[in-house]
């Protein structure tokens, strides 16, 4: 769906080829997180995911682990325990 003035209101659902949770494993930080991912999270609690601004993220809690992250995340549904970080990819075709 598309606004008059050409804003896409559809969101970023459309853009992600696919995507994965953070398994932790790997010291990763928001820096780390390239230009063609984009930042989610899944909420433990209803399952949902969402995308967010790495840049928002980023100016609000700074430069942290990934691991770290998902307590800063809240779903919804009034979750904020056990939240995890997503990493899409963004499809080339779009």
């Amino acid at each position: 769906m598309r606004h008059p003035k050409g804003i896409d209101l559809s969101g970023k659902e459309h853009l992600i080829s696919h995507s994965y949770e953070h398994d932790g494993k790997s010291y990763d930080t928001l820096r780390d997180v390239s230009e063609w991912q984009v930042l989610g999270g899944k909420c433990s609690k209803c399952g949902r995911v969402a995308w967010v601004d790495k840049k928002a993220v980023l100016a609000k809690v700074g430069n942290q682990y990934l691991l770290n992250l998902g307590r800063h995340l809240t779903c919804t549904c009034g979750n904020k325990d056990g939240n995890r970080v997503m990493i899409g990819h963004i499809s080339r075709n779009a």
